[in-house]
């Protein structure tokens, strides 16, 4: 006899499409009905009747007082509401502030701040995580105002008042600095802030948000580097966690973290630590164009303010390597990604970074790094 579909109420109230389609991709495997007249209605289904309900109540009260009265199983996809006395999943908010903490350490920053979206208790964590980092590498982070202030799971305060409070925070720190921020929202709001105190991003400031959320992420005039919160694996594991709820077995509140998986590095980021402004524009210069192999010094020198003898010596000193240096390390840095994670021919890679001829790439691959191309993408372990 097939199993029987069962029906389950999706009180999802964010915009967090990694957690529908994790969810989805469970109910599909398992026979499920998914109710999700939430997401289209806005408003409560009062009188529904269900095998089990999987939300993310949020900050949306009335749907919390349902949530909680409402019996049968029940699985929450966030710990900030454990007022609810319900199971929930969460993302190893520590392991995502490390993330965004090495990521920024990598480049050489001594500057850092942290950005809150609210003053949560997942906020804290992966503020900890951050700065916890941070201290073990010798630094410091200072903590930027809230974008949003909370009391009893309600929003209170000013945003427009808020905002300022942040912008003149953020203008007394010093540059260059690495900003932090709870997710990618806040980091947009970070964005937007420097662009009106006139501050470059990422030349002065770097930032890094969380979820990874495509949308926001490449609708902003600086695409937003993210840390990928794996909200898909976050959904489906709650999904498990209800279906097991469903089936009689009893299980505990809290559960099993789920691990980020790595960082998505976009423009906001994508900068070395550097103090002189003009060195920075010349970085980015060679950063946005190193596919093109007739890239020359007096190119990167035309998009500074410096003759080309003051930038030579202020590039050396603040980067440890010249113009040209650079110039080859970032293709052979891109070089060795393309041969890590793609089945591209070196000849395409050539090409695709720079090089006109693959011999070329070949003689060059091999004197840095000691080995071919060809055995360098075979030691990766690609799948066949």
């Amino acid at each position: 006899m097939p199993k029987k579909k069962r029906n389950v109420l999706l009180a999802i109230t964010t915009t967090h499409h990694g957690l529908y389609r994790g969810v989805a991709r469970f109910a599909r495997e398992h026979n499920w009905h998914l109710t999700t007249d939430i997401l289209y209605a806005a408003s409560i289904p009062h009188g529904w009747k269900g095998d089990g309900i999987i939300s993310h109540v949020g900050y949306w009260s009335d749907l919390a007082n349902f949530v909680r009265k409402a019996t049968g199983p029940k699985v929450e996809l966030t710990s900030v509401r454990r007022d609810l006395g319900i199971p929930f999943v969460e993302g190893d908010n520590l392991a995502i502030g490390a993330i965004a903490a090495q990521h920024f350490l990598s480049r050489g920053y001594r500057n850092f701040a942290w950005f809150p979206f609210t003053n949560d208790q997942i906020n804290d964590e992966r503020r900890d995580g951050f700065s916890e980092a941070i201290a073990k590498a010798g630094f410091r982070s200072a903590n930027l105002p809230p974008l949003h202030e909370l009391k009893n799971y309600q929003w209170r305060g000013n945003w427009p008042k808020n905002l300022t409070k942040i912008a003149t925070a953020l203008a007394a720190l010093p540059k260059p600095v690495a900003i932090f921020c709870y997710n990618d929202c806040a980091a947009a709001n970070v964005l937007h802030v420097c662009q009106d105190l006139g501050i470059p991003v990422p030349e002065q400031v770097s930032i890094v948000g969380v979820d990874n959320d495509e949308l926001l992420c490449e609708a902003v005039t600086v695409p937003l580097t993210s840390v990928n919160h794996d909200l898909e694996m976050l959904g489906y594991q709650g999904a498990a966690l209800l279906e097991r709820i469903m089936n009689g077995e009893k299980v505990s509140r809290d559960q099993p973290r789920i691990s980020p998986q790595g960082i998505t590095l976009r423009q906001s980021s994508d900068m070395l630590a550097v103090n002189n402004y003009e060195v920075a524009r010349a970085l980015r210069y060679i950063w946005a164009n190193y596919t093109n192999p007739g890239l020359q010094v007096r190119e990167v020198v035309a998009n500074t303010r410096l003759s080309r003898r003051p930038l030579e010596i202020v590039f050396k000193r603040e980067v440890g390597r010249t113009i040209n240096q650079e110039i080859l390390r970032y293709r052979l840095e891109q070089i060795k990604t393309l041969l890590s994670h793609t089945r591209r021919s070196v000849s395409e890679i050539a090409g695709m970074c720079g090089f006109t001829r693959s011999n070329h790439l070949h003689r060059v691959f091999r004197e840095h790094t000691g080995v071919s191309p060809k055995e360098f993408q075979k030691n990766q372990g690609l799948p066949t």
